[in-house]
């Protein structure tokens, strides 16, 4: 009975290493528009997939994540003017992603994959390490922050990690 119960607590550890060694399996840097970005443990969110609050990624990915297509409407953050004229034509969602951090990683994949779920809402994706001015003025204290937006850019909503569905279940309706 011994060996049976040992048995099994070493298939389940197993299974365990090979699932977060899969999790934290690399692929290849981007070439261009690549930005640097340090490596820092990420902060828990609630709402995402990854289940171990010391988890890290590798920031290649991230930066891959962050500039991959999506089957919905995902842009790339370029001022908050052009973020305003997104809002202005309808729903906006800014989202404060580390390159670093494994549940802004989970989020992006979910919004890649599955964006098409958003219908017409557009999430404009920041570099959290390189946005200081509005993570000031919208209280964003930690990576995997989304923030809806209006046309003059005020915050709407705000919330943590959810990839799609959070983004569906926070989104504040037009007025």
């Amino acid at each position: 009975m011994k060996r049976l119960s040992m048995l099994i607590g070493l298939s389940i550890f197993g299974l365990a290493l090979a699932f977060a060694q899969g999790m934290m399996t690399a692929t290849p840097s981007m070439s261009g528009n690549e930005e640097n970005s340090m490596m820092a443990p990420a902060q828990p969110s609630s709402g995402s997939a990854m289940m171990s609050s010391t988890a890290t990624a590798d920031p290649a990915v991230g930066n891959q994540l962050r500039f991959a297509m999506s089957t919905g409407k995902k842009v790339i953050f370029t001022s908050l003017m052009a973020a305003e004229d997104i809002a202005a034509r309808g729903p906006a969602v800014l989202f404060f992603a580390a390159d670093w951090c494994p549940y802004c990683q989970a989020d992006l994949r979910d919004i890649n994959a599955n964006g098409s779920r958003l219908g017409a809402t557009t999430v404009i994706v920041l570099n959290y390490d390189k946005v200081a001015d509005l993570k000031t003025k919208y209280g964003i204290t930690a990576q995997d922050t989304f923030v809806q937006i209006d046309a003059k850019g005020n915050k709407l909503a705000v919330w943590n990690g959810g990839g799609v569905d959070g983004i569906l279940s926070h989104l504040v309706p037009a007025m």
